[in-house]
């Protein structure tokens, strides 16, 4: 999550930063408020004019377009194998495909505890996958009750996955706003 709001926040600011370079070429441009004939622009005007100026252009865009790549590359989500090989024996063996127990450990979650919404996702770990539950908390509920949800929900995966290659995660979120439930609370 963090790295998410720092791309954010890096990418708020290079586009504020482009916006402004480009609002600054169209003014040098067409002169629209005369502001770089008040400006002594002769030292940048050599420095563009000069001979090495397009080279050096050319080899800072590159640098730019190659950090932008890597940026863009690196941020791109990794698919999530969906299955999980629980046993095999010679030529037998037993897959547990992943994507199938998020749904229901989601379902069980909504059945058994005081919330309103509850979404999944998976991702992969060092040894299996994290199946990570994501609740907004009834504002009625209590947190007894979630607890015991939340910890009867590892209990079954623990006992189903013994030898840890699914791990679940519960997150508990504060209550959504009135309007954004599907449903509607009748007290």
């Amino acid at each position: 999550m963090r790295i998410l709001a720092i791309d954010r926040a890096a990418a708020v600011v290079l586009g504020l930063l482009l916006l402004a370079a480009g609002a600054a070429v169209l003014e040098w441009r067409f002169d629209f408020f005369g502001l770089w004939k008040r400006l002594d622009s002769g030292a940048v005007r050599d420095v563009a004019e000069s001979s090495w100026f397009p080279w050096a252009a050319g080899a800072a865009a590159i640098v730019f377009a190659a950090l932008a790549l890597w940026w863009l590359i690196a941020r791109v989500p990794r698919p999530v194998a969906g299955k999980i090989r629980l046993g095999s024996s010679g030529t037998d063996r037993v897959e547990v495909d992943v994507r199938s127990v998020a749904p229901r450990l989601r379902e069980s979650l909504e059945r058994n505890a005081p919330v309103d919404h509850v979404t999944s996702s998976r991702s992969h770990t060092g040894t299996g996958q994290l199946v990570q539950l994501r609740a907004s908390v009834d504002p009625r509920g209590d947190g007894e009750s979630l607890r015991r949800a939340a910890d009867a929900l590892a209990a079954s995966v623990e006992k189903a996955f013994p030898d840890g290659e699914v791990e679940l995660r519960v997150l508990i979120d504060a209550p959504r706003r009135p309007g954004a439930r599907k449903t509607p609370r009748v007290h």
